[in-house]
């Protein structure tokens, strides 16, 4: 009979396949800073050595202020790999700057990305997908020491493997994890610092375990400026675990000291060399001095509208950040969580206030580890808001270098000592499984929903399911169908246009499309631009003789005159030369310009009060 796998190994398997899962979905550069972060692992590749905070030679942009080690690491799976098509991949969507609601796909893309670049690709898309496998070992290290942290806190490997599972089965930290970023370097490192420090706290202060977490925690501030935290808080917990044991102070004196020089050693040197160099050992100057730099810190009630954002972004948003779930999603994982840590800390701090007599030293020291956890987690939260305070980044995976802490403090709300086990058993598993769905889901239904090319159908489908308006462009591009499938508008309200495109033949030109809104004397109240599909499709991509259907969110001015029949226009122009094409009906007669159909706007209709009974 063959033995049973253990339950970590399974989680590590399940956690490696959903990352490949999003990694594939996600287009090359579609997430955050991955362009920079790429530049920074290739500029090491290529034997630059590490680049300058003084220009921006190696296109890493504010990421020459990130510490080097999860580059060095990415630079090494890129090295057998050839990028010299690097630039094909940087098609730029000239409306990336258009913010649809989170659950649109509109404009979502910063680059188009044409058929040759799917998964695995060649050249420069390939390299990119290798360098991204960097964040996939970080990401196993993570669940890793997340296990191994949560048994020093309670002891049982069943609540190792909730703890583990919590970050495995995380939506964004799968996320994270399937694209360059070094994010994923910062919580591995952090959480196996902290897995060091529990040991210590759990099994004695030794020199050689010292001696392990300072080589941890120098490695850790290589990975992450805000893991320079570390430092102290896992100072302190060998000084009082070193107390707790009363040796020697010489023995004790020594340990600390090991730990101390080691990790110094092992990551000071880069925050040296910043002084020594730029004056700056944080690099903080990379960041303020960017678009989204602050020109002055704003207060903690300044940060509140970031807030959701925040929220949004630790548990799942995708993309560049604006590719969200629904907000019922977040609803309910925030605040059960919240619940469920301060669960925890109310089982935590019960037998502290009331000390029994017969208390165990391992519950004791469970107690120890877990305040270690909380005082990570708040040190973290703290240093990120006071970031944000100097720095438009409400991004929430800003916090993973504490998500193995995080997944600990939501386990002690669950399965902590002193619980009533039979209620929290099936929480755990809701929890487990609603992670693991989100997680499972996202790639098809967040990721791909959004950037997948345009379904294409054939003329006949469009022809039977809409009302047929032929206008040609230039005898290149056809306008097929056409509609606003609301009858009426009110000032202020959003509508849809539905439109189907074809091509007569090949196509050269990236053509944008524009439609307007137009009033007497071509006034003109609603107005969108962007490239066909979205953003997705530009015309040099159209095969000849398929179709596909685009629904173009618009916007009635606030201020537009009512009532009043509006008449739409659709038509399509060149970035380059701001040239309109000419629109021709089935005859070929010029039609300017070229309306498609129309809408009245109207007042909104007041809200009847109900009829009141007595």
């Amino acid at each position: 009979m063959k033995p049973k796998p253990h339950p970590l190994v399974i989680i590590l398997l399940s956690f490696a396949i959903l990352v490949l899962l999003h990694g594939w979905a996600t287009p090359v550069f579609e997430a955050p800073d991955e362009v920079w972060h790429y530049a920074y692992a290739r500029w090491l590749a290529e034997g630059q050595g590490l680049p300058s905070m003084a220009n921006d030679d190696s296109g890493a942009n504010q990421e020459v202020a990130q510490p080097p080690l999860y580059y060095a690491a990415a630079a090494l799976l890129s090295t057998p790999f050839q990028d010299n098509d690097l630039d094909t991949l940087f098609w730029h969507n000239p409306n990336f700057g258009f913010q649809a609601p989170g659950t649109i796909p509109d404009n979502k893309n910063m680059l188009i990305h044409p058929q040759t670049e799917r998964w695995p690709g060649t050249g420069a898309a390939l390299t990119v997908r290798a360098t991204r496998l960097a964040s996939l070992l970080f990401g196993l290290v993570t669940v890793t020491a997340t296990w191994g942290l949560a048994y020093e806190t309670f002891g049982k490997r069943s609540s190792a493997h909730l703890a583990a599972s919590l970050v495995a089965f995380h939506p964004q930290f799968a996320f994270i994890c399937s694209v360059v970023n070094n994010d994923s370097a910062a919580s591995a490192l952090a959480t196996a610092a902290l897995w060091s420090a529990a040991r210590i706290v759990r099994r004695g202060l030794t020199t050689r375990r010292a001696l392990a977490s300072g080589v941890l925690v120098g490695l850790a501030i290589l990975t992450k400026t805000s893991a320079l935290l570390l430092l102290p808080v896992i100072g302190v917990a060998l000084l009082i675990a070193g107390w707790r044991e009363t040796p020697s102070i010489k023995r004790w004196t020594l340990a600390w000291m090991a730990y101390a020089t080691v990790a110094l050693a092992v990551g000071g040197w880069w925050y040296g060399r910043n002084l020594v160099l730029y004056g700056d050992p944080l690099g903080l100057t990379s960041h303020l001095n960017t678009l989204w730099g602050r020109p002055q810190p704003i207060s903690l009630a300044e940060l509140l509208p970031e807030i959701p954002l925040l929220i949004r972004s630790f548990w799942g948003a995708y993309g560049w950040g604006h590719i969200w779930w629904p907000d019922y999603v977040y609803l309910i994982l925030s605040p059960v969580s919240l619940i469920l840590i301060a669960w925890g800390m109310m089982r935590v701090i019960q037998p502290l206030a009331r000390p029994q007599p017969n208390s165990r030293p391992n519950e004791t020291t469970g107690v120890m580890i877990y305040a270690l956890c909380a005082i990570w987690f708040f040190a973290i939260l703290v240093a990120l808001l006071q970031w944000m305070r100097q720095v438009e980044a409400p991004h929430g995976r800003l916090l993973f270098p504490a998500i193995g802490a995080w997944s600990t403090l939501l386990t002690a709300g669950l399965v902590l000592p002193h619980s009533r086990r039979r209620r929290l058993q099936p929480a755990s598993k809701v929890i487990v499984l609603a992670f693991a769905s989100l997680t499972l889901l996202a790639p098809g239904a967040r990721i791909l929903a959004t950037f997948a090319l345009p379904r294409l159908v054939s003329l006949n489908t469009v022809a039977a399911s809409t009302v047929p308006l032929p206008l040609t462009y230039d005898d290149e591009v056809q306008l097929l169908s056409a509609e606003i499938r609301q009858r009426r508008l009110a000032p202020g309200e959003t509508f849809e246009v539905h439109a189907c495109w074809t091509t007569r033949r090949p196509i050269n030109s990236d053509y944008t499309v524009f439609l307007q809104l137009l009033g007497p004397e071509n006034l003109i109240v609603a107005e969108r631009r962007t490239y066909p599909g979205l953003g997705r499709f530009p015309t040099s991509l159209w095969p000849v003789g398929r179709a596909f259907c685009d629904n173009y969110r618009m916007e009635v001015g606030t201020w537009a005159p009512q009532p009043m029949v509006y008449r739409l226009e659709i038509g399509l122009f060149t970035a380059e030369h701001n040239r309109r094409l000419q629109a021709r009906d089935e005859q070929g007669q010029a039609i300017d310009p070229p309306i498609v159909t129309q809408v009245a706007v109207v007042a909104p209709e007041p809200i009847q009060p109900a009829p009141a009974f007595t």
